[in-house]
């Protein structure tokens, strides 16, 4: 037979039969899956693009330096659908999206142009990452000549142009092959 709690501990043991009680118990179980739903709302609002595809407005004028050598101009890809990924060497984001990146640009290879923006500082850096990645698109680098630099407040940034000229999509974090796919193809069969 266990002894009755001491005066100290009556409150305690007040309290824990309180929050041990079936109502409490349920109460608790309620809120944590409500907790556990706005966990999951957010994370997909976050990761998961735009699929009604709004215009958003017109492309930036972008103007950088290739690490392959001369200058790349958004204004060159006229007519073709476009993803602008603004990205960095040392971003674990970047790092995890890129493959599923240059498996888009060889699967819509001339009906999608892709550009990669690194903001590093080092281009050497960005050559041996595009090297190791196998990365097949053109990767700019340095200040954007005609214009302010492409905003991205976060990393990695990517950005989808129509046939138009106009900003489809623009999307914050990481985006995933799988996510991006379906923007592509109903971007190339849009008239």
């Amino acid at each position: 037979m266990s002894e009755p709690p001491s005066e100290a501990e009556r409150p305690r043991a007040g309290w824990r039969a309180w929050w041990r009680s079936a109502p409490v118990r349920r109460a608790r179980a309620v809120a944590y899956w409500a907790a556990m739903a706005a966990l999951v709302i957010a994370v997909v609002r976050r990761y998961v693009p735009d699929y009604d595809l709004p215009d958003l407005g017109p492309a930036p004028a972008l103007e950088y330096a290739a690490i392959d050598g001369g200058t790349a101009r958004l204004d060159d890809a006229a007519g073709e659908v476009v993803v602008v990924n603004v990205w960095a060497t040392w971003c674990p984001p970047c790092v995890v999206e890129t493959p599923g990146f240059v498996d888009l640009a060889e699967e819509f290879e001339g009906d999608v142009r892709f550009f990669g923006v690194s903001v590093d500082e080092d281009v050497e850096a960005v050559r041996a990452f595009v090297e190791r990645h196998g990365v097949p698109y053109r990767v700019l680098v340095g200040p954007n000549r005609a214009g302010p630099p492409l905003a991205a407040p976060v990393l990695p940034t990517t950005v989808v142009i129509d046939r138009r000229g106009r900003v489809r999509m623009r999307h914050e974090g990481l985006l995933l092959e799988p996510a991006l796919r379906p923007v592509l193809r109903t971007l190339v069969h849009e008239d």
